[in-house]
């Protein structure tokens, strides 16, 4: 009688190894079709995944998460520094963050910019354009996200009733230095703001799929429940440097950050001056509003400073005095942050989360009134359009 056969175990992997390839193949097709929602701790990535080309999120959401935290924690894998608050964030039909009435009444400014005008962390009614239409004599509206440019502007304006046509563009020192768009960026930007409305959804919907895999989110976020320092090292650490400060509150910043400070950045100003003119073009204005850096803002108050070239400089100090040379109209926040920043040290208060890279509903609030008071924000300025001039600070 035969003995059972021997089994090769070059056989038996040749057998196996192609097989979970395609089971894993398979449950990743069918997880694009599941909401990402679950596995995120933010609004962010959830409403950014079925963006139409042209806008920031996608349209008619409403996200809430009561246990929501900081980014900084989250890519340095440190949930024991997390510091949970509520977000609710939502979009209107044109995939912007407004509240649907905003799009009913006039308009007086259009706000754009990165996350810190969209509001990252916050509420809807903590948001810096909710805060600039108190005492609701003005309307902002919020057109703040990824791929803003004088195209976006215009297609937006197109469908608000613009009573004054002002342009806040909110410049944070961490974002990267805008560049000037060659002819052919600007083509593409011009044809996905006019592709129907119908069109620009289903290719949304089609690069959400392609582009977004809800299973590896969830493996990463497993990976991470993993990479404890316990069970095994936690890679993601370095993405971030933690510190002290003089009262003893532990605080975050992005590593990159920290890194950065101790070079000397050109000075980006031939952007701004494209900017203005190609929204003068349009019969718009402009005023860029600068904002402080976090590492910029609480490095002073660390216990152990991280030494910095002795030329490195005051990045938005010298853009500042290149865009008033320039003519264009600027308002640099960091002087109002430094003071304040330092009179709510001793009471534990900031304007910047501790776990995150972008400000507070403490610092969009003082970002709202500085700005008011060089662009008061009244009754008689909304009901009849009239020029204004920058005060230095």
């Amino acid at each position: 009688m035969r003995g059972a056969p021997a089994h090769c175990p070059g056989r038996s992997l040749g057998y196996v190894i192609p097989r979970l390839l395609v089971a894993a193949c398979l449950l990743d097709v069918a997880f694009r079709f599941v909401s990402i929602e679950p596995f995120t701790f933010r609004a962010w990535e959830t409403l950014r995944r079925y963006h139409p080309s042209g806008v920031a999120f996608e349209p008619n959401r409403r996200y809430s998460n009561e246990r929501s935290y900081g980014d900084l924690t989250a890519i340095g894998n440190l949930p024991e520094l997390r510091q949970y608050r509520t977000e609710v964030f939502t979009t209107d039909t044109l995939g912007f963050r407004n509240a649907a009435q905003v799009l009913e009444g006039p308009v007086d400014a259009i706000l754009v910019g990165d996350s810190f005008a969209v509001g990252a962390g916050v509420k809807d009614d903590q948001t810096l354009p909710s805060r600039l239409s108190e005492p609701r004599s003005c309307g902002v509206y919020n057109a703040a996200g990824p791929g803003g440019g004088p195209d976006r502007i215009q297609a937006v304006a197109r469908s608000l009733n613009m009573r004054n046509r002002l342009v806040i563009h909110l410049y944070s020192e961490e974002s990267e230095a805008p560049a000037i768009p060659n002819r052919w960026e600007m083509t593409l930007k011009r044809f996905a703001t006019e592709e129907p409305t119908e069109v620009r959804a289903v290719n949304a919907w089609l690069r959400g799929l392609v582009t977004v895999s809800p299973l590896q989110v969830l493996s990463e976020r497993a990976l991470k429940a993993l990479a404890n320092d316990r069970m095994l090292p936690n890679g993601y650490a370095s993405n971030v440097v933690a510190g002290t400060l003089q009262n003893g509150d532990r605080i975050l910043f992005l590593a990159s950050e920290v890194t950065n400070a101790s070079r000397r950045p050109e000075v980006a100003a031939d952007y701004w001056k494209w900017l203005r003119a190609e929204l003068g073009r349009a019969r718009f204005e402009l005023m860029v509003c600068l904002v402080p850096g976090k590492y910029t803002l609480y490095r002073p108050f660390l216990v152990d400073q991280r030494p910095t070239g002795q030329r490195t400089g005051d990045y938005l100090g010298r853009l500042e005095r290149e865009l008033r040379a320039a003519g264009v109209p600027v308002l640099n926040l960091a002087p109002y942050f430094a003071a304040e920043a330092a009179r709510l040290l001793e009471r534990h208060e900031y304007l910047y989360w501790l776990d995150d890279m972008h400000w507070n509903a403490r610092g969009i609030e003082l970002a709202a009134r500085v700005i008011r008071a060089h662009w008061p924000l009244t009754e008689a300025s909304c009901r009849t359009y009239r020029s204004w001039v920058m005060r230095e600070p």
